[in-house]
């Protein structure tokens, strides 16, 4: 549509400009004659302030040449695509460009164009939408190839990979694969290559481990051999589900990129181009950082349709979407993987942070070697308080935390606080603290692992325990809870014929009660998960189930969950936005439940307690709005990209968690180093770095970044 407004006709700078407050690198990012460039904007920079602008000034420019101007920015999320409609609506300054400017998301961008291509397409977003799509829908399709139906009529099997079916799908999507340029071993094998280039090739690891965790691949072969047999047995079977899942018209969040995608590459394969006042003259990607393959394919397919380029925005200092198949290098090098030359503008001045906070994340983020080096200075001249606190144990820190927030609470000057984390699960011994000491708060999907089904079945784990010594009526089935505690120490539970084999020897021993039971099985040498010549696999889950029945602590049961029950673990320990999602995520629940001693009734009402907490303030709830208004903020490092607090407490800063030990290759280092930097740089008058001195019943280290910060411990 053309503008609503006529725009100011002008050529000198200062007409250009007027009495804006720009700073000189962005008037020099404003007047940019090329539209292939590319802005790197650190935090705080004032990033979306010079967004407008440039449009400001280019829609000036173009006027004063009689020409048409039409603006298209696309955000990563719907909310900054919120805030730059409201800025163009009501702040005065913009109101010259409204009508000119398209704000969206790629989501939505593509759900637009689909819903004029196919048929009332249903968007399906829920985990038991998913599930349901793999066993109904798409069952004739996984009939048709052998290792798929293979595994998802496998009783083992098949309800883990029926949960995760439609997240691979989905993800090799992201990764830029193609159902209509991929059928080939050849042109699969180039597109690895490709996302090798991208400094992606962990995501290529990670999904080859998956195929041959669910058995679909052979373990212990070689590379080529290994991607042959990906082809072949799966990626031939994607082929089909991703076209039958459109034919059917039930698409998914990537599903909206993905075939918008394609139909405009059908577009321009006949030469339909975006003209007249359709056609947008300069398409701007803010945290184009964030974008992962599908993303870059489909805004490049953008610009060619409408013959425009593309301007990139983002700080690739704050890329910490890796685990979504984001990669640093698109940012790094736009002009390589956007096929054209991109000039490079940097906002060298920090707006919003303390100047010790620019100074210190500086420090910091110099540390990594793939970025490209900036020097932000400070406009404020204040300093935050720093306070880098030591206690001697995680249950040490959460007290130290607790009365620090509840002084906070009562200081008018202080706006809001924010309890920042690496990974969600050392966010819980915090949520049973503050809804213990009813002190209001706001969580949301970081702390869903305490509505999953794995955490009822924790409390029902620790139920039995105890009641172990308690015989029926009054205490738990002495036989089905063996069983029960035998399928979670491995990864996989029993089999039918080896659970009916035990369930038979126990129930001739006859026990009254758990303990009876175990003692009863230590003896069992029938069939066990294969081989159990001797007893050996007996000895393997009694060891475990023993450690567990006679913990003598809440604390002590937690831990032995956390660390020897396999098959416990994986239910929930995968979180969407951590690419360590394997580390044990209770630990931080066992230190904390040191405090309840052997009162498992304390424990299990501080968690129902919390528990409820957390459903009353789920961000789909009628009550989402309201507490978001609340001055006490719960989340991890990557949901507080974007956002900012008076207060910042960063938890855990200790060695392992800040970085992860699970990262040990200089890109995965610099992640995590990235992903701290984004925590850091949250707060505006204080921040406290807590570090615990044990962890885990073991002795623990600050975090390095501290030292890499210059501060003192």
């Amino acid at each position: 549509m053309p503008c609503k407004k006529k725009i100011s006709s002008v050529q000198d700078d200062d007409a250009l400009f007027g009495k804006t407050n720009l700073d000189k690198t962005q008037r020099a990012f404003c007047l940019e004659p090329e539209k292939a460039f590319r802005l790197l904007a650190p935090a705080g920079s004032g990033k979306t302030y010079s967004i407008l602008w440039r449009c400001l000034v280019a829609a000036r420019q173009a006027a004063a040449k009689g020409e048409a101007s039409r603006f298209l920015i696309f955000t990563f999320t719907r909310v900054a695509r919120d805030e730059l409609r409201d800025r163009v609506k009501s702040n005065p300054t913009f109101r010259e460009i409204n009508g000119c400017v398209d704000v969206n998301t790629l989501n939505g961008w593509g759900f637009r164009l689909l819903k004029s291509k196919i048929h009332s397409p249903r968007l399906l977003t829920s985990s038991s939408e998913r599930s349901f799509l793999v066993s109904n829908d798409l069952q004739p399709i996984w009939k048709e190839h052998p290792a798929l139906k293979t595994v998802l009529t496998d009783s083992k099997l098949k309800t883990r990979v029926q949960k995760g079916l439609m997240d691979k799908i989905d993800f090799l999507k992201g990764l830029g694969f193609r159902h209509d340029q991929h059928a080939d071993l050849k042109s699969f094998k180039k597109h690895l290559q490709w996302l090798e280039s991208a400094g992606l090739e962990s995501h290529v690891g990670a999904f080859f481990s998956w195929l041959q965790d669910i058995e679909i691949i052979d373990k212990n072969i070689v590379t080529d051999s290994l991607i042959k047999q990906a082809h072949e047995r799966f990626m031939s079977f994607w082929i089909d589900a991703v076209s039958h899942l459109y034919k059917i018209a039930k698409i998914s969040l990537e599903d909206q990129k993905y075939w918008a995608l394609i139909e405009m590459e059908s577009s321009l394969e006949e030469k339909k181009f975006t003209t007249g006042i359709s056609r947008y003259h300069h398409i701007v990607v803010d945290e184009f950082q964030d974008v992962n393959a599908l993303d870059l394919n489909f805004l490049n397919v953008i610009s060619k349709i409408n013959k425009s380029d593309l301007c990139v925005v983002g700080d690739d200092d704050q890329a910490i979407y890796e685990w979504r198949g984001a990669s640093p290098d698109f940012i790094l090098d736009p002009g390589y993987f956007i096929g054209k030359k991109y000039e490079t503008h940097i906002l060298e001045t920090n707006y919003r942070c303390p100047k010790n906070i620019v100074k210190y994340s500086q420090r910091l983020i110099k540390h990594n070697h793939r970025r490209v080096d900036k020097n932000v200075c400070a406009v404020l001249t204040n300093d935050a308080k720093i306070n880098v606190v030591h206690e001697r144990s995680v249950h040490d820190s959460v007290d130290y935390v607790l009365k620090f927030v509840q002084k906070s609470l009562k200081d008018k000057s202080i706006r809001n606080i924010a309890l920042i984390s690496r990974k969600r699960s050392q966010i819980i011994p915090y949520q049973i603290v503050f809804a213990g000491a009813d002190i209001p708060f706001f969580a949301a999907e970081d702390l869903s692992v305490m509505l999953s089904k794995a955490f009822d079945e924790l409390k029902y784990l620790l139920a039995l325990q105890a009641q172990s010594a308690t015989p029926p009526p009054f205490g738990p089935d002495p036989v089905e809870s063996i069983l029960k505690l035998c399928d979670k120490v491995k990864k996989y539970p029993l089999k039918k014929d080896d659970r009916a084999k035990v369930k038979e020897y126990l129930i001739t021993k006859r026990p009254k009660s758990i303990e009876n039971a175990l003692e009863a099985f230590h003896s069992y040498t029938g069939p066990l998960k294969g081989d159990n010549s001797g007893g050996n696999m007996t000895s393997v889950l009694y060891n475990a189930i023993y450690e567990f029945i006679f913990a003598k602590t809440v604390s002590s049961a937690i831990y032995v969950l956390s660390d020897q029950f396999d098959g416990f673990q994986h239910d929930y320990g995968k979180s969407q936005e951590d690419i360590f999602y394997t580390d044990p995520p209770f630990y931080y629940l066992s230190a904390y439940a040191e405090r309840y001693g052997n009162d498992y009734v304390a424990f299990y009402e501080d968690v129902e307690k919390a528990i409820s907490t957390l459903v009353r303030i789920e961000p789909d709830g009628d009550t989402a709005d309201d507490s978001w208004k609340r001055k006490l903020h719960l989340m991890t490092a990557l949901r507080a990209k974007g956002k900012e607090f008076d207060v910042v407490i960063i938890l855990d800063c200790n060695e392992g968690i800040w970085p992860s030990k699970l990262a040990d290759t200089e890109a995965q280092l610099e992640a995590e180093r990235r992903v701290f930097y984004v925590a850091f740089t949250r707060a505006k008058k204080q921040i406290i770095l807590m570090v615990n001195e044990q962890m885990f019943q073991e002795a623990a280290f600050s975090s390095p970044y501290i030292q890499e910060m210059g501060l003192k411990t």
